[in-house]
């Protein structure tokens, strides 16, 4: 029985492994984009501040489907949904390296919303089947590590395509390498330990409604808790990439300088993430996503009020420590508490909780700037933050 556990687990880390390789490239291509996205956004709009709402059109595209997604993932399987989602995204980053019309920029940011969301809601939902009781963290961790070494390349290989070339081939790189790394994706079993379970759910709960699945998630308070940390933390992360380039850009710096700047700091998830998934798996991930939180806050204050760029890639390079605390361990909470026929329902939870932050963010960043000026653009994560971890702790005592 113990032989039989220890060859599913090495089956279940190669596949984790290949998963993880896919999305580095995914996350790589896109982060090459979405470096200078905020540019591109900026060349058909007036005022700076109105990148921010054009931004959240993709998330809130996003949030509409990100439910239905996860329940269709669990009755269906997540290779399909997954390779359509390559197609789409692939589609639609060639679209906009042609385009020139404000009004089908709108039906892009729709649809890339909508693109994206096969892709992120299956491979959480993956990473959670293929996940050990006992290692639920360190997996996810890896996941992870590998998806955070795409965002670490991706901005530097963005911003020097960017500086090189135009920022319209930024696209067709990123169109590219999708189509190439789509490849990989075919070579991903969707048989897992979960599959029978999910084949019986899903003959056993046809008719269940999305509203069955929204009561059972608000009647677990943790679970509501750490779907509001989701969204606090994707409030963040979408702050950072729409108007961190625009305040660089803003301080003077180059293209190449912005992607340097989000690529560096990642290193804190590439150096740390396993082994604080580790760590919580072992000491209890709830007490390290407060840690977390603590030290987001305190770097993110004077964020917005720095000039020179070794005090602004510290900062951010702190600011992401305290967030990889956070991300992976959450995700692997939520693996411990929901059970495995409803991995893919969870994940698109959780899903529409990234897009709602997504979405907030820029909006509330763009209120800030409009009333304050750009440097006060990560004032509403502070806040945000705050409130989060007082709310975290009242939620879990």
């Amino acid at each position: 029985m113990r032989q039989r556990e220890q060859r599913l687990d090495a089956e279940f880390l190669l596949q984790l492994l290949l998963l993880s390789t896919i999305f580095l490239l995914f996350s790589a291509s896109l982060c090459a984009v979405f470096t200078i996205h905020p540019l591109y956004l900026a060349l058909f709009l007036e005022r700076p501040e109105y990148v921010g709402i054009v931004a959240a059109i993709a998330s809130l595209a996003g949030l509409i489907f990100s439910l239905h997604t996860g329940l269709l993932s669990d009755k269906t399987g997540r290779k399909k949904l997954l390779i359509a989602s390559f197609l789409l995204v692939s589609a639609v980053l060639f679209l906009f390296s042609l385009n020139t019309s404000l009004y089908l920029l709108i039906l892009l940011q729709i649809a890339f919303g909508i693109a994206m969301v096969p892709a992120r809601v299956t491979s959480e939902a993956l990473v959670k089947d293929l996940s050990p009781i006992k290692r639920r963290g360190e997996f996810r961790s890896v996941f992870g590590t590998f998806a955070n070494a795409g965002i670490f390349i991706g901005p530097v290989i963005g911003g020097f395509i960017a500086y090189q070339f135009d920022i319209r081939t930024n696209y067709i790189f990123a169109a590219l390498l999708l189509l190439v790394s789509l490849a990989l994706v075919f070579k991903l079993n969707d048989n897992n330990c979960n599959s029978n379970i999910r084949k019986r759910a899903s003959n056993e709960r046809r008719n269940e409604e999305l509203l069955t699945l929204l009561k059972e998630f608000l009647e677990q308070r943790e679970l509501k808790a750490l779907a509001f940390c989701t969204v606090s933390l994707f409030f963040w992360y979408s702050a950072r990439w729409v108007f961190g380039p625009l305040f660089l850009h803003y301080l003077g710096y180059s293209p190449f300088m912005i992607g340097l700047w989000l690529g560096i700091s990642l290193a804190p998830f590439l150096i740390f993430q396993i082994p604080l998934g580790r760590l919580g798996d072992r000491i209890g991930k709830s007490r390290l996503i407060l840690i977390g939180f603590v030290i987001s806050i305190i770097f993110i204050i004077p964020l917005g009020f720095l000039q020179a760029f070794p005090a602004l890639l510290i900062t951010i390079t702190l600011i992401s420590l305290g967030t990889t605390f956070i991300e992976p361990l959450i995700e692997a909470r939520v693996t411990d508490i929901v059970p495995p026929e409803r991995y893919g329902a969870y994940s698109g939870i959780f899903e529409s909780a990234k897009n709602l932050g997504f979405m907030l963010g820029p909006v509330s960043s763009t209120i800030f700037v409009y009333l304050f000026g750009i440097t006060y653009s990560f004032i509403p994560s502070v806040i945000l933050f705050i409130v989060t971890l007082a709310l975290y702790k009242i939620w879990l005592s």
